[in-house]
């Protein structure tokens, strides 16, 4: 029995949250006892199915600002579970201390696992690129294998030096492509269902936060509207900037065109739904969605913080953020009609998550056992 600890700082319905349900639910765990780790353990839509997989769940401190604490019963935890391999999802250069707290314990495969591109916004910024600047060229060295699902993910986490010595593996955010594939049916029966039988549908999703920037397609709303009265906009997730976004549509006097779906368990209907996706984030690891809306035929436009490799299909549009509300209204407005299939391009591209899965599990199933 292989032994795994897969560690990220926050469990909550997020991306990564998303790509280790996804590749968990596809690899046989008979021979692996898989454990999540987490500073904080928050309420998650995949928390429930994985332990019914028989995927462990442990929480260090309750808080990711309680660091020291954290990496005291991250240390009694690997003394306990005797892991056999920690892969490390993270966000930022500080969490790669712990691939230094695995090879003082003897853990033989500790995986740095790159999802991001940029650190969030918040009041001390400034210093935390500092910390993450310096902990990115201590801490990479501890790792016995670099993972990033972009280039330039790669480049925001781990050193330049051991980037050049040893490169990183892409290892692609993967979807269930088949469950994505536009079913034409299915999109008139959810468009009926939420009432926009007749309307133009601009969608997004993802957490409701600075990174992802759904304040933006506010503003591009309001210029859609004055165009296509029928038009709306359909939001899915949660997050911090919910109370905001509502507080602003509000403000614009279009609180009726927007629809906040929440997170779903069947994101592939409400895409289907879309007439197309918006995605204007500020930065982004690989921005996973966008492979899903791509795969659920939709034209996509994106913002220039996109990294190439999320583009898989003819369908993907790049408009830079500068260029305004009102440009990206009449893009969208002016795209061709959305009824396309982009699932066999997405798997081509190998982001099928089955593929993916294997591969992780191969690596899982290599490692020494302790």
């Amino acid at each position: 029995m292989k032994r795994i600890c897969c560690f990220l700082e926050c469990w909550e319905s997020g991306g990564i949250e998303s790509f280790l349900y996804n590749v968990l639910t596809r690899i046989e765990l008979t021979h692996l006892q898989v454990d999540i780790v987490v500073s904080r353990l928050g309420g998650s839509v995949f928390t429930k199915p994985l332990r019914e997989l028989g995927v462990g769940f442990f929480e260090l401190s309750g808080s990711q600002r309680k660091v020291t604490e954290n990496r005291r019963r991250f240390r009694v935890l690997m003394r306990e579970r005797q892991w056999d391999v920690l892969h490390l999802n993270a966000f930022q250069g500080l969490s790669l201390y712990y691939l230094r707290l695995a090879e003082e314990a003897g853990v033989p495969v500790r995986i740095a696992h790159s999802h991001n591109t940029a650190l969030r916004k918040s009041l001390t910024r400034p210093i935390k690129q500092g910390i993450h600047a310096l902990a990115k060229e201590r801490y990479t060295r501890y790792a016995t294998e670099l993972w990033a699902c972009s280039q330039d993910a790669a480049e925001f986490l781990f050193s330049a030096k051991e980037l050049k010595q040893n490169g990183f593996r892409f290892i692609p955010n993967g979807i269930d492509t088949e469950r994505f594939r536009f079913d034409p049916s299915a999109r008139e029966t959810v468009r009926s269902e939420l009432g926009l039988a007749d309307k133009f549908v601009i969608g997004n999703a993802g957490r409701l936060c600075y990174q992802k920037n759904q304040e933006f397609l506010l503003d591009v709303l309001v210029e859609v509207l004055k165009r296509e009265p029928d038009g709306r906009l359909l939001l899915i997730g949660e997050g911090a900037d919910k109370s905001m976004l509502v507080r602003k549509a509000e403000r614009l006097r279009i609180s009726d065109k927007v629809l906040l779906c929440g997170v779903s368990n069947h994101m592939e209907r409400l895409l289907w739904a879309m007439d197309a996706f918006a995605f204007p984030s500020r930065f982004e690891g690989l921005g996973i969605v966008a492979i899903e809306a791509q795969a659920a035929g939709l034209q996509v436009v994106c913002s220039e913080n996109i990294p190439a490799e999320a583009e898989v299909t003819g369908h993907f549009q790049r408009l830079p953020l500068s260029t305004g509300a009102e440009r990206w209204a009449e893009h969208l407005l002016e795209m061709p009609a959305r009824q396309i299939d982009g699932a066999d391009a997405v798997k081509e591209h190998g982001f099928d998550i089955a593929e993916v899965a294997k591969r992780i599990e191969e690596c899982y199933m290599s490692a020494e056992t302790r």
